[in-house]
This record gives C-alpha cells, sequence and structure tokens, in this order.
C-alpha cells in the first residue's frame, strides 16, 4: 500500500521510520528517541551510556555498586582519554537491574562482566515481560548463547566491543583506546533489520560499529587478542608495553596466541593466513596500562576469566594450550592468595 494511501496527512518532505519491534511508521524530521537501558556503570557501560546520552537517546543506567551511580546521579558521566571529553546527565539512573521495569526501555545493554551474567539474567527474569531487545556489550565467547537459552534467540543479540576504559573515580571515565569499528550480530536472521538500526544509533553517537552476519568469528578474535595480553601481564604485574618490550614475556605472548589461533581453526573460525604476526604487531602498538585482568587481581576483585573458553574449547577439540592454561593457574592462584590475606 501506498503511504500516501495508508496515511492521509502524508507528507513527502518529512522522513520516514518504520519501527520494526512495534510495526508502527513514523513521520518526523528525525527518528525518534529509544528507551535504552544499559545494566553496568563500569567503563564499557558508562562510555556506550554517555556517547548515546550526547546524541540525544533516553538512556537509563543502573549498578549495584551504589558509588557509581550516586556520582553519576550528581554530576553526570564525565568522558576524558582518547576520544571525546566531555560531561553529559542521563534520562535516569538504578540501583538494581529490575530498576528498568518502570523505565519501559526498549533496548537493554548487559555490560557486566561476563562472569555475573547468569545471575544477572535470573534477576532479569524477574520483571521482565517481553518485547524488549538484549544487547550482549560485554568480552568473551558464546555469551550470547547463554542469554538466548533464557530469552530465546530472536530477542538478543551480540556486541563485539573495540574500545576500553578505566573508571578514575566515580563518575568519571577515561577513555584508553578506540580501534574501531565495534561490530554487531544476531542469533536470528529476522533481527538483522533491527541490528542494522542498533548499528546506525550507536555509530551515529561517535562510536563507529557496523553489523557482521558472522559475528562469532569477531568474538573470537577479540578474545584470541585479549588471551595474548592478559594472562602475561596479570600474572607478571607488567603493563602491556612493558610485557609486549620484553623478550620473555613477548614470547610467551606469542606462543599463547599460535595456541589459541589453532584452536579457533579447529572450531571453524579461519583468518588471514598471517594472522599471528597481524596480532602481535596490533598488541606491539598496546600503551603503558594494564588488562582489567590485571586491575581486578591487584583489586581484589573478581577476575573475568574471559580467555577460558579457549582453554575449554582446547580441550573438546583435542587442540593442547599448555601457555595459556598454565598462566590461568598462576592467575588462579595469587588470586586465591590476595582473597585469603
Amino acid at each position: 500500500m501506498e503511504l500516501e494511501a495508508a496515511l492521509p496527512n502524508f507528507d513527502k518532505d518529512k522522513e520516514v521510520f518504520y519501527n520494526t519491534r512495534t510495526n508502527i511508521i513514523i513521520l518526523g524530521e528525525n527518528m525518534p528517541n529509544r528507551k535504552i537501558g544499559i545494566i553496568g556503570a563500569g567503563p564499557v557501560g558508562s562510555i556506550m551510556a554517555a556517547y548515546l546520552a550526547r546524541k540525544g537517546e533516553d538512556v537509563f543506567l543502573v549498578d549495584i555498586k551504589q558509588e557509581l551511580i550516586a556520582a553519576i546521579e550528581a554530576g553526570g558521566i564525565t568522558i576524558t582519554g582518547v576520544g571525546d571529553n566531555f560531561n553529559i546527565r542521563l534520562k535516569g539512573t538504578g540501583y538494581f537491574a529490575a530498576s528498568l521495569e518502570r523505565f519501559h526501555v526498549d533496548w537493554i545493554f548487559i555490560a557486566v562482566k561476563f562472569n555475573f551474567l547468569e545471575s544477572l539474567m535470573e534477576e532479569i527474569k524477574l520483571f521482565y515481560k517481553g518485547g524488549q531487545k538484549f544487547l550482549i556489550v560485554q568480552n568473551g565467547i558464546d555469551n550470547e548463547e547463554r542469554a538466548a537459552a533464557e530469552f530465546g534467540n530472536d530477542n538478543v543479540f551480540r556486541f563485539v566491543i573495540n574500545y576500553a576504559g578505566m573508571v578514575d573515580e566515580p563518575g568519571t571515565v577515561r577513555m584508553s583506546f578506540f580501534n574501531p569499528p565495534n561490530y554487531i550480530g544476531v542469533l536470528s536472521k529476522k533481527n538483522e533489520t533491527e541490528a542494522k538500526e542498533m548499528t546506525e544509533v550507536i555509530s551515529g553517537a561517535g562510536l563507529e560499529t557496523v553489523f557482521v552476519p558472522d559475528i562469532k568469528k569477531y568474538e573470537w578474535k577479540k578474545t584470541i587478542l585479549n588471551a595474548g595480553l592478559m594472562p602475561v601481564c596479570a600474572s607478571t604485574g607488567l603493563t602491556m608495553k612493558e610485557a609486549m618490550g620484553l623478550e620473555e614475556t613477548r614470547f610467551l605472548c606469542e606462543k599463547i596466541l599460535a595456541e589459541s589461533i589453532e584452536v579457533a581453526q579447529n572450531v571453524g573460525y579461519e583468518y588471514e593466513e598471517n594472522f599471528l604476526e597481524i596480532a602481535l604487531s596490533y598488541l606491539s602498538k598496546a600503551g603503558h596500562h594494564k588488562p582489567s585482568t590485571s586491575l581486578d587481581l591487584e583489586a581484589g576483585n573478581p577476575i573475568e576469566y574471559i580467555f577460558q573458553p579457549i582453554i575449554d574449547y582446547g580441550k573438546k577439540t583435542g587442540v593442547p594450550t599448555p601457555f595459556l592454561e598454565s598462566l590461568t593457574k598462576v592467575i588462579r592462584t595469587l588470586e586465591h592468595q590476595k582473597r585469603i590475606l
């Protein structure tokens, strides 16, 4: 049916937007704001919230860490570092995931550490009434399948992050790097249109993002790169630049990358023939800062073992990962010692 016939007041000079979730045609000068809920006020969630809010989206940020939310309520989010430097206030905040129920959000971005995903989903199930879509904004492998097991393939999208930062103080996040683009993928092909809409929203906010049909390949690639340096830095206390500058630790990094790439190949993900050299070159550009694994270990926080699935898949496919597994055991030992001191 022609829009002129379907809508008596149709104006050809206005833009036309079609909401795939509600099947509503919208006319206007600009695409209407989405209501976006973000769970997790750490660096990843806060950066996403700040950029989207600055674009004009209705953003609601929740976290169980009261000091983070209290600071954001009082003075908004301040972003510094390699990206834009700005301060922005959000549409709303809360101290529990259940706070999102009263905000009636359209999209829920999950930006907590992946080891908290199961407990978070149990909390969400208590108030979830259907209709909202979940975007998994985390590091790690298979997180989207874990969420889809609870909420269905049609309701879950996957985001591979290529930015990072640090909370300098509650409400202030320093962006340490952004290597665009980020990637979005789906579990159900019927969601590709909405996934592309998400990429437009996030890219339009200043965090360049693209849709890819093979998101698993990208989450494996990101995890391989993380595995190359995270365990080396955490077990030695070195910064990423220091670890890549010393012969001994660079050797460990190269060995972990090589065995991780072999695991990925056995699972079915092929990369460039010289991917090992590409990965080493990429990691060599890292700066004088420590990855989140090191910071969590030093602070006594729960560690996000995002590289553990590589070890697990290695065992399933018959690919040994002695270097990665050994350093992972060292980190677990150091974590245990930290807890009993």
